[in-house]
């Protein structure tokens, strides 16, 4: 009984994590063109000022700009 409960448990976790990535993707697509825009410009502006101020935005990756960011 309690393996049943635990398999229970599991699949209501991920159902719930799903469900909150689908919103999450719901609502990117729901925002406008110009303030994706501007949140992009602000990462890239953000990753390549203060101790980054010496990279070059075309040299930079996306994987580090938002390690930068998560960094903040």
């Amino acid at each position: 009984m309690k393996f049943r409960i635990d398999c229970f448990m599991l699949e209501l976790k991920m159902y719930r994590r799903h469900l909150r990535e689908r919103i999450l993707i719901c609502l990117a697509w729901a925002m406008p063109r110009s303030l994706a825009y501007w949140a992009t410009i602000r990462l890239g502006a953000h990753a390549t000022t203060g101790q980054y101020s010496n990279q070059s935005p075309c040299d930079l990756k996306f994987m580090d700009t938002l390690q930068r960011w998560d960094a903040k």
